[in-house]
């Protein structure tokens, strides 16, 4: 979120301020060590009798109410320790650890409820100084957790490696978790992720993807959680997971960022990176979160490969149609050769069979110089005598005597016409079917 981010841009480089904060889980780890061991010391939760079991301050009050504890700061070194006490608040530095406000930040939260007896104390060597204080809690305190931290500062002048004279501050601190009473609101947010993948030149082996993700708390409890980062290709594919990732504890108003990498995730093409974080609020689980991220990831020697398969192929398939083509064309011309070849001899044929038609009348009819002799006699009518007796036919006179004209053979005639019709009729059928067969297609 916007003001989460706001807020750890200006507290962490305060923090760098303190070159020690150490933040201990337990008294033993509660200490400072300086050079030669001349400082050393320790900060732990107290009594009016001395130290006691608990690592750290913890309390639960309502709105307006008071608590009075101690604080116990014992010197480990082996000089005189002068140290500053003072309380302030906590935030969660860009990698999810615990951190105090500078001691030049004043406090706005549980840091200002806290008031002391006084801010400086000198701790002999071997000793402990039992430093009592009060948290008061405003009217008007949101509920939930408010975090901070017991400081015991001191400064010492050193020589850096410039040979200049420094003054050095080393704080050792102990937790404080306040929570006051009210509703409880666990918001956990992923509320950014970014991928990066090296994508390799032979893809067989994977690249390395590395994976961002900042996880925020915008409610008023702190929480901590289990994540895991899972990649995945088209249809689903998971191609990559992580281990589970430890979420560190993010107090309220803070944010933290958690980078992974991933190795040997194959460049399947389209690739998202999902991250799923389960929060968990003191052993109770949250609703789970998942947000992703895609990107484009192509095996390209894979890829080039495939093409050049895939153009070999295509070449491969037209030459062969083409030259199937090519063949059935060839095919299909001597064909219609053939066929052409064929009909232009029937034609010829019935050309010679038209053409010999129409000779044919001029061979059987009688040529200028024969000559052809058809005498026809008719008889003159006889007068009638007494006794009929039958007129005996008398062979007509040489010479074509009796006065008759010469009748031509009708049915030589008649059948010269037939002939040249039929010849006509076959000639024309052969010219139209050279005709056709010369036409092109």
């Amino acid at each position: 979120m916007p003001f989460v981010s706001m807020r750890r841009a200006m507290l962490a480089p305060l923090a760098l301020l303190a070159l020690v904060a150490a933040l201990p889980a337990s008294p033993a780890a509660a200490a400072a060590r300086a050079p030669g061991d001349d400082f050393k010391w320790s900060v732990v939760p107290s009594s009016p009798k001395g130290p006691t079991v608990r690592s750290r301050f913890e309390y639960g009050l309502k709105p307006g109410e008071e608590v009075a504890d101690w604080v116990a700061v014992s010197n480990l070194g082996k000089k005189a320790l002068k140290v500053a006490v003072y309380a302030t608040d906590a935030f969660n530095a860009d990698d999810g650890g615990f951190a105090l406000l500078p001691a030049n930040q004043p406090p706005k939260d549980v840091g200002a409820w806290v008031t002391l007896p006084r801010k400086e104390y000198t701790v002999p060597v071997g000793k402990r100084v039992d430093i009592p204080f009060k948290v008061k809690i405003p009217a008007n305190a949101e509920p939930g957790d408010h975090i901070g931290g017991l400081i015991a500062s001191a400064t010492e002048s050193t020589t850096n490696a410039e040979g200049q004279q420094v003054n050095v501050e080393r704080r050792v601190a102990s937790r404080i978790y306040l929570r006051v009473d009210g509703p409880v609101r666990p918001v956990a947010q992923i509320t950014k992720i970014d991928v990066a993948y090296a994508n390799p030149a032979i893809p067989f082996g994977g690249g390395d993807m590395t994976v961002t993700y900042h996880v925020a708390n915008t409610g008023n409890v702190r929480f901590s959680g289990k994540a895991r980062i899972q990649v995945r290709g088209p249809l689903g594919v998971r191609v990559a997971n992580s281990d589970v990732i430890d979420v560190p504890e993010l107090l309220p108003d803070s944010e933290v960022r958690i980078t992974r990498k991933l190795e040997g995730v194959f460049p399947a093409g389209r690739l998202s990176a999902e991250v799923t974080v389960n929060p968990q609020l003191e052993g109770q689980n949250m609703a789970s979160l998942s947000e992703s991220r895609s990107m484009w990831a192509m095996p390209w020697l894979i890829v080039v490969l495939v093409l050049l398969i895939v153009a070999a192929l295509v070449l491969w398939l037209w030459r062969r149609r083409r030259s199937r083509r090519l063949a059935a064309e060839a095919e299909l011309i001597g064909a219609t050769e053939a066929v052409g070849a064929g009909s232009r001899a029937r034609g010829v044929v019935l050309a010679a069979v038209a053409l010999g038609a129409l000779a044919a009348p001029g061979a059987i009819e009688p040529s200028p110089t024969a000559e052809v002799e058809i005498q026809v006699s008719i008889a003159p009518a006889a007068t009638p005598t007494p006794t009929a007796s039958p007129t005996p036919t008398t062979s007509p006179p040489p010479g074509g005597g009796g006065g008759g004209g010469d009748l031509p053979r009708t049915g030589l005639a008649i059948g010269a016409f037939v002939v040249a019709g039929a010849a006509l009729v076959g000639g024309g059928a052969g010219l139209r079917v050279l005709g056709r067969r010369r036409r092109p297609a």
